[in-house]
C-alpha cells in the first residue's frame, strides 16, 4: 500500500521525536498509587480499631440502652441480663471466664501497629513461681495494663509461657452491659479483697495465678497529666499484705507514656473540676474524667508505650503479718520503683519531671 509523502514525512517526524521523550511507566505510577490508597486504609481501619478498643465501655451502655429503649421486643431480656451482670459471681471466685482466644482477636495487631508497645524485663521471671505485680501509673483508664497484663499476647504471658496474670479492677466494672463480659473473657477479676485471695490461693482452684493491680486507683488518674509522675501509693499498702500472706514476690511495673495516651482538662485543686471529680469519686469509688483525645471520637493520641518490669522483691510468707512487716516490704518497694523510673526515664522519658508521691 502507497503511503502519500506528506504522511510519510510526519510519521518520521514522529518516531524521531519520540527517540527524544522520556518514557513514563504507567504501571509503576499506578502501583505508587494504589500502595498510596492502601496505606490509608489500613491506617483508617487500625485507627477505627483502637478507638473501639479504649471507648468500649462507653460504647457497650450506648448499644445497651439503645437496645433497650428502641427494641421493645428485647427489654425483658435485657432486664434480666442486667440483673444476671449484678449478682453473677464469676468477677468474685478468683477464676472468671477467661476466653484465651481472646489474644487471637486481629483488634491486637492493630493496638500493636498504633501503640507498638514495648516490655523491658530487668530479670527473668519463673512461671513456677507466683508474684503481685504493681503497675504504674493509672492513667486515664490503665490502657498499658490492659496489654500487660490481659489476655493479649503482647504481655507478660507471652514472654514467659507459662505464667497467668489475672488483672483486677474495681467490682462497678462487672456491672456496665456488655463491656463486663469483654473484661472476664481477657482475664480480669474484682479487686475486693476476697477475690484476690481467692485469685493467689491455690485452694479456691487448680491454677497457679499471679496478680496484677494497679495500685493507684481512681484518686491516682486525676493527676494523669501529660509529663507527670504523681502517684498516689504512701497510703496504699493492701497489695503488700496480700502478698506476704500468699508468699507472693512483688514486682514493680512502670509505664511509659501512659499518661500520654490521653490529655486530662486541667483540674487543679479548688477549680471546679476537681470538685466535680472528688464528688463522683467519693460518692460511687471511681471518678468522671474529663479529658480529650485525637478528635471527637476520643481517639487516643498515638505514642510508643514501654513497660518497665521490675526485679521481683523476694517476699517471706506470712499468714498474719503485722504493721511493720508491711511497712518493711512496702519501704522496699517505693524504693525498688523510684529507682526503677530513674534509671529508665533518661532512655524512655526524658522530658518527664521526676516521680513523686502524693499520698
Amino acid at each position: 500500500m502507497d503511503v502519500p509523502g506528506g504522511q510519510r514525512a510526519r510519521w518520521g517526524s514522529l518516531t524521531l521525536a519520540s527517540m527524544w521523550l522520556p518514557t513514563v511507566d504507567i504501571s509503576a505510577e499506578w502501583s505508587a498509587r494504589f500502595a498510596r490508597v492502601s496505606e490509608f486504609l489500613q491506617e483508617t481501619l487500625t485507627t477505627s480499631m483502637v478507638t473501639l478498643w479504649t471507648t468500649a465501655p462507653l460504647l457497650g451502655v450506648a448499644v445497651y440502652i439503645y437496645l433497650f429503649v428502641c427494641v421493645a421486643s428485647l427489654r425483658a431480656v435485657l432486664a434480666i441480663y442486667l440483673v444476671f451482670c449484678i449478682v453473677d459471681p464469676r468477677p468474685y471466685d478468683g477464676v472468671g471466664r477467661r476466653v484465651p482466644i481472646i489474644r487471637r482477636l486481629p483488634l491486637w495487631q492493630h493496638v500493636g501497629a498504633y501503640f507498638q508497645p514495648k516490655m523491658v524485663f530487668e530479670a527473668p521471671l519463673d512461671a513456677q513461681n507466683k508474684y503481685v505485680f504493681g503497675s504504674h501509673p493509672h492513667g486515664v483508664a490503665s490502657y498499658v495494663s490492659q496489654l500487660v497484663g490481659g489476655c493479649t499476647g503482647m504481655g507478660i504471658e507471652a514472654h514467659f509461657p507459662g505464667l497467668v496474670v489475672r488483672g483486677v479492677t474495681m467490682p462497678a466494672t462487672f456491672c456496665i452491659p456488655l463491656f463486663r463480659d469483654y473484661a472476664l473473657a481477657m482475664g480480669c477479676l474484682s479487686c475486693d479483697r476476697n477475690s484476690i485471695r481467692r485469685i493467689l490461693g491455690d485452694r479456691h482452684h487448680s491454677l497457679h495465678q499471679s496478680l496484677l493491680v494497679v495500685v493507684g486507683g481512681a484518686e491516682e488518674s486525676m493527676l494523669a497529666h501529660e509529663g507527670s509522675a504523681d502517684l498516689v501509693l504512701l497510703k496504699r499498702m493492701g497489695f503488700v499484705r496480700e502478698a506476704i500472706r500468699a508468699g507472693c514476690d512483688l514486682v514493680p511495673i512502670y509505664n511509659f507514656s501512659e499518661n500520654a495516651i490521653y490529655k486530662l482538662v486541667p483540674n487543679p485543686p479548688g477549680s471546679l473540676v476537681h470538685r466535680f471529680e472528688m464528688a463522683v469519686r467519693n460518692a460511687f469509688g471511681f471518678t468522671i474524667l474529663l479529658f480529650h483525645g485525637r478528635n471527637l471520637f476520643f481517639t487516643p493520641y498515638r505514642t510508643k508505650l514501654v513497660s518497665v518490669v521490675g526485679t521481683p522483691i523476694p517476699v517471706r510468707q506470712n499468714h498474719d503479718p503485722s504493721n511493720e512487716e508491711v511497712s518493711h516490704y512496702h519501704r522496699i518497694y517505693v524504693e525498688e520503683l523510684t529507682r526503677l523510673y530513674r534509671k529508665y526515664k533518661p532512655k524512655y522519658a526524658p522530658a518527664a519531671r521526676d516521680i513523686q508521691f502524693v499520698a
